[in-house]
């Protein structure tokens, strides 16, 4: 299946009626044990398992052309659509997306880290500038870490909440 087709495909489950369940997975073996899994329609990595595997704390701590060889493994491990855990793009979210692309990875979460709106709307740009230019529809799950850092229900579901920095089918939506 091609990088495209993989990306469409990703795109129409998270669009889909039918809730998308997602295993995380950190390397080959875990990706081909819940790739083989009846119902698995397809895989996400985790960010955290894959740093903690080199030996390194989760936070971008890990080298970014480590972390995006890693999720390259995992995409080529398997014909499911990959969406990785890149954290907050690696200080530059369009490049870290496209070196994904490039290894196969066609949908990524994306964090905020709970930067000024503005930071955030532009890395989400960039991220969507990116999957254009390589002609890939990619899938963005943006995240707020509203919840994690501030412990405020209310303030995550407003940061959660925000208006979509652009309107398009490759949105995938906030969690």
């Amino acid at each position: 299946m091609s990088l495209q087709a993989k990306a469409s495909k990703l795109l129409d489950l998270h669009t889909a009626p039918e809730l998308l369940k997602v295993v995380n997975v950190w390397d080959v073996v875990s990706a081909k044990v819940i790739a083989d899994l009846e119902g698995t329609t397809a895989l996400a990595t985790a960010s955290h398992s894959i740093a903690s595997s080199y030996g390194y704390p989760d936070g971008e701590k890990i080298p970014v052309d480590l972390m995006i060889e890693a999720v390259g493994r995992i995409a080529a491990a398997t014909d499911l659509p990959v969406s990785a855990d890149l954290e907050a793009g690696y200080g530059n979210p369009g490049e870290t997306i496209r070196k994904a692309i490039g290894v196969g990875i066609v949908g990524a979460n994306l964090e905020d880290q709970m930067k000024p709106l503005s930071e955030a709307v532009a890395a989400v740009e960039a991220v969507i500038k990116a999957g254009e230019a390589e002609g890939v529809p990619f899938v963005l799950n943006a995240r707020t870490d509203a919840f994690i850092k501030v412990r405020d229900p209310k303030e995550a579901l407003a940061a959660a909440s925000r208006p979509s920095p652009r309107s398009s089918k490759r949105w995938a939506g906030r969690r």
